[in-house]
């Protein structure tokens, strides 16, 4: 019994799990604050002259609208449409619906919609 209460660790546990609580938390808070610094460096930016001339420019475009994660154009000439231009910027799919081009983006497209008619 004697060796029990001369026990170092025995007698400071409350002090040895705080600190060990408190070095974990800074961990945990490093970690999360090292990923949203990674996730914002990773976004590409958004080239609005060479997304348009892949859409037939802007003289092209006669209605647009954002809905949603997609942007809906009604053009003039849609053979004028370069769609591997538009995937590279980031579109994950077209549909193409009587005389309605709608382009889906799978995060940026309030982003892309923005930069291109500037609303």
């Amino acid at each position: 019994m004697k060796l029990l209460e001369n026990d170092f660790f025995l007698k400071n546990l409350w002090w040895i799990v705080l600190l060990l609580v408190v070095f974990l938390g800074g961990l945990i808070l490093a970690f999360s604050l090292f990923r949203q610094t990674k996730k914002e460096k990773a976004k590409p930016s958004i080239d609005v002259n060479e997304n348009l001339v892949a859409i037939g420019g802007k003289e092209n475009i006669e209605e647009h609208q954002l809905e949603g994660s997609r942007i809906v154009l009604k053009l003039k000439d849609y053979g004028k449409v370069d769609r591997e231009k538009l995937k590279e910027a980031g579109a994950i799919g077209f549909i193409m619906k009587s005389d309605k081009l709608t382009i889906v983006f799978k995060e940026k497209a309030e982003e892309v919609y923005h930069a291109f008619f500037h609303e």
